[in-house]
């Protein structure tokens, strides 16, 4: 309660500070065209004169300013070939939109050279927008503005706000129902690097958002866009140059219902772990036997000095948690060099965070439920889950602009994440009562940087833009424990296995993986005017495209399985002692006590490679002002290989090498200057990922199955059809409706192995569709009331409503949950948001709500009877964010995540009627999470506005 009442007080604390005098001041927007053609004017420049502010149009002829003061202005423009014209008068009032539309006559004398003083931007909701309607391909898009108006801290919380995009396992992405599988993610138009040892996909939750300048997701194919995805191929561009020079310290503390200042155990660490490194601790000795044969090889002395070698660490630390703590500190910088501009970006972040639940998970079979009505129960577990996170970034960008046709980019980005994990598990399995224990510690970091060159020439009808980059990931998993009580009334004895080693049952696991590619890039772009239109009119005009892409990529992955069995199972005598006393050194002997033991097969590591090359050619017609048609192709050669060794040493060799022209068009009829009709087709691929051909298998314990790679499977193809209807009633709101149909050949889908549940791996089915529609709306609420409260009201709403099915065919479905939805496909996705803002007051609110429909979490089958699909049920997520400005360079942040907190909810449907009930039906797994509450501070010591 102490907790809370600080909260309270320090909450009453900053809004007392609210009464501070504001400023009076509005915003001053409006659109520039062509007094003739009435077509939009890109980079006019707009100067309010008097106090030298000044801003560029951009693709839609739109400029802002906001926050100016309250008054009567003269605003002069201009632009290359067109008369300078002055507009007197213009009046600013308080806590109003004055919104202007403007034109400029073409020049009959040619005029001087004009100045641009403002740069373009691209990180508002207008400028996403602007970006989005000039694409010839279907986009969705988020913006920086955006994210400020959410407590979203990572990218993965962030993305699922695009219109058909959803989060799964809290940082792999799914577009338009499909698993991650089906996505490609790059980084400032590189790929992304992957630091997941058995998913394909990018880690969404390892970038900060406060780095996030805007994120971009294709959905249709195009000859310019990588060749292997199905959902969308996801752009994620970090901030670049500023609008001026500034510096924000950003920090922020949460609470969180049933974790904060409550009882938290831990694995215990060394004395550095609050930075979120390695330092060690976790690692094997560096005197540690470097292969499973010297152990093996080992006398029995020996043997026990390799077992006391280890850290006895294998009881939990007891803790009380603090707040959650998050910071940032940012900077921008600009200035000229001569007539060069220079810019630079610089973020620093570091946040640690702690969770704590409870989580029924439960396993259930089958083969009499016919007969009894009542399923067989395999084992129900009460897991209590204590989780610390803590997250390192720095983010630092140069950006230098020789002229305003050429201009040079350097972005650098690290980031680093530390999860450890402690779970208590009790329960029964197959009539044993159980208290089961695992350690984990797990470190996931990725630094990419990209050196990025683009250059105009022949009066811009000529554009080249290059990029050249480098990077790397590691995943280190170094010392994954468990270990087992059998519990028999009020006494419980460690399970030791006799004879060979069971590394899920008492053991250590270590796993290590690091990757690293070289990317470069090229694109080569121009505009020939094949016939000039009348009195003004855009005519015809064809841009030609063509462009090159290479990367090469390098894994390696290595495991080493060790455990513990009885040394001498007639003489072990120590019976009911407590673990930690187990492992006391004088206990890890060859005679009483216990011995190591290694479990690492041959088929534990490997090595991978995958080198692809890839280009394009791609034209642009434009019909005069109605009609463009993009139309290309894309060759992609790719050379997957993977060496590793199966289960008796023999070795693997796997060598995926396959051509591929994946051809694509993309048709664009603009009905106004506000509406718009796309449809898209394209062939894409997807590849198999480097953990599915490996021949490893690895134990996951939170959801207790094995999973083994394939080295069998083949490339899957997929043939895209999209069709969307847009409106965009002003630069700010946007109007849409999309619908999609998606065919695969030889998709890749997770299976059972055998006829036990536990143990997966990988097939291709023969085939699949996926099919959906899409709406947005994004609206301004100021036609209810033209002032006042609705006037500063705005509302976004997308949704997505999906329909997909899998044919494994009679090979892989033949014993296989068979003709069901793509596993991880929701039947609909559907996101909402209020956003209130007072400019003249410093206040924004925002109340956000999401929710999907229920998906297969993990598939079935049907080995001797029938075991249904698991599915992951829906859940409505409401959170309320607000910030209000204390004084001119101050402003307060808060809210609360997670309002409703319902459970995280996976079903069975046992009895297989087709309805899922919470109550009838069987619960694989559920827990809460638990609501949070933020509050934050935001300082910006200069370069507010």
């Amino acid at each position: 309660m102490k907790s809370v009442y600080k909260y309270t007080n320090l909450i009453i604390l900053f809004l007392s500070l609210s009464t501070a005098a504001f400023a009076q001041d509005g915003t001053l927007r409006g659109t520039i065209k062509d007094a003739k053609t009435k077509e939009d004017i890109i980079g006019a420049t707009i100067l309010v004169q008097g106090i030298n502010k000044g801003a560029a149009t951009d693709i839609n002829g739109f400029f802002s300013f906001s926050k100016l003061p309250v008054g009567s202005y003269s605003l002069k423009i201009s632009y290359v070939g067109y008369e300078s014209k002055i507009y007197e008068g213009v009046k600013v009032e308080a806590g109003q939109v004055t919104d202007l539309n403007l034109n400029l006559q073409e020049s009959s004398s040619t005029l001087a050279e004009v100045k641009v003083v403002a740069q373009r931007l691209t990180n508002t909701e207008v400028s996403v927008i602007s970006e989005i309607k000039a694409s010839q391909l279907v986009v969705s898009g988020i913006s920086a503005a955006q994210i400020t108006k959410t407590l979203d801290r990572t990218a993965a919380e962030v993305v699922k706000r695009v219109p058909g995009v959803t989060i799964f396992g809290e940082r792999f992405i799914n577009i338009r129902g499909l698993n991650e599988r089906y996505n490609t993610v790059q980084l400032n138009n590189t790929f992304a690097p992957s630091m997941e040892t058995d998913m394909r996909s990018f880690s969404f939750d390892i970038i900060p958002a406060g780095q996030i300048d805007r994120i971009l997701v294709f959905k249709s194919p195009a000859a310019e866009l990588p060749g292997e995805f199905a959902g969308g191929v996801v752009k994620i561009f970090t901030k670049s140059i500023p609008e001026q020079n500034f510096l924000t310290i950003d920090a922020s503390s949460s609470y969180r219902d049933g974790t904060t200042n409550s009882t938290f155990y831990s694995p215990s660490h060394g004395a550095n772990y609050w930075t979120g490194f390695n330092s060690g601790y976790f690692d094997l000795p560096k005197s540690f036997p470097a292969t499973k044969l010297e152990i093996n090889n080992a006398g029995p002395a020996q043997l026990a000095q390799i077992g006391q070698s280890l850290k006895n660490n294998w009881v939990p630390v007891k803790s009380t948690p603090l707040p959650d703590m998050r910071f940032s500190l940012s900077s921008g910088l600009k200035f000229d060099v001569g007539n060069v501009k220079v810019g630079n970006v610089t973020a620093i972040n570091y946040s640690s965070t702690y969770s704590n639940f409870g989580m029924q998970r439960n396993d259930y079979g089958y083969s009499s439920i016919l007969s009894t009505g009542k399923p067989d129960v395999v084992f129900n577990f009460l897991d209590q889950q204590y989780s610390t996170a803590i997250r390192v970034g720095v983010m630092h960008n140069w950006a230098v602009k020789f002229s305003n046709n050429h201009s040079i980019e350097i972005k650098n980005l690290f980031n680093q994440l530390s999860n450890s994990q402690y779970v208590d598990r009790n329960g029964t399995d197959i009539g044993n009562t159980w208290n089961i224990r695992s350690f984990d510690q797990v470190y996931r970091g990725i630094y990419t940087g990209q050196l990025a060159g683009k250059h105009d020439f022949n009066d811009g009808n000529t554009k080249l833009d290059w990029v050249a980059g480098y990077n790397s990931s590691f995943r280190e998993q170094p010392d994954y424990k468990r270990f087992r009580y059998l519990v028999d009334g009020n006494s419980r004895a460690l399970y030791v296995p006799q004879g060979a080693a069971q590394t899920f049952n008492l053991g250590r696991t270590n796993i290590i993986l690091n990757e690293s590619a070289i990317t470069g890039g090229l694109n080569l772009a121009h505009k020939f005017i094949l016939a000039s239109g009348k009195d003004g009119a855009k005519g015809k005009e064809l841009e030609f495209r063509a462009g090159v892409y290479a990367e090469s990529k390098k894994r390696q992955f290595d495991a080493r399985n060790l455990a513990f069995v009885r040394a001498n199972s007639s003489l072990y005598n120590l019976g009911g002692l407590p673990v930690e006393q187990v492992f006391d050194p004088s206990n890890i002997n060859p005679t009483t006590g216990v011995k190591i033991d290694e479990q690492t097969n041959p088929n534990d590591s490997y090595s991978a490679t995958n080198v692809l090359f890839a280009g394009y050619v791609q034209a642009g017609l434009a019909l005069g002002s109605k009609v463009n048609v993009v139309a290309g192709a894309r060759a992609e050669n790719n050379s997957q290989k993977l060496d590793s060794y199966d289960l008796i040493g023999k070795p693997l060799k796997y060598d995926n090498t396959v051509l591929n022209i994946l051809p694509s068009i993309n048709l664009t009829y603009n009905f106004t200057e506000k509406s718009l009709l796309r449809l898209a087709y394209g062939q894409t691929i997807n590849r198999p990922e480097f953990r599915e051909v490996a021949p490893f298998s690895f134990f996951d314990f939170v959801n207790n199955r094995n999973i083994t790679g394939n080295s069998k499977l083949k490339n899957a193809e997929i043939q895209n059809y999209d069709f969307r209807f847009e409106s965009y009633p002003t630069p700010s709101e946007v109007v849409s409706i999309a619908l999609f149909y998606k065919q695969f050949t030889n998709p890749i889908e997770v299976v059972f192995a055998t006829g036990s549940n536990p143990n997966l791996s990988f097939e291709n089915a023969a085939s699949a569709y996926s099919a959906g529609i899409e709406a947005e709306v994004r609206k301004n609420l100021n036609f209810i009331q033209a002032t006042g409260f609705w006037a500063k009201s705005s509302v976004v709403f997308n949704a997505a409503f999906i329909a997909s099915k899998v044919s494994l065919g009679t090979t892989a479905g033949l014993n296989q949950s068979d003709n069901r939805p793509l596993q991880g496909q929701s039947p609909y996705i559907i996101n909402a948001s209020y956003n209130y803002n007072d400019t003249q007051k410093g206040l924004q609110l925002n109340l956000s709500f999401n929710v999907i429909g229920k998906r297969i979490y993990a598939v079935g089958n049907n080995y001797g009877y029938a075991y249904p699909d698991w599915y992951e049920m829906p859940r409505n997520v409401v959170d309320f964010t607000f910030s209000k400005k204390v004084y001119k360079n101050i402003q307060i942040k808060g809210g609360v995540s997670d309002i409703l907190n319902n459970n995280n909810l996976v079903l069975q449907d046992g009895n297989q009627d087709g309805s899922f009930d919470s109550t009838k039906d069987q619960t694989i797994q559920s827990y809460a999470p638990g609501r949070v509450y933020s509050l934050g501070l935001i300082f910006t010591p200069f370069g507010y506005k």
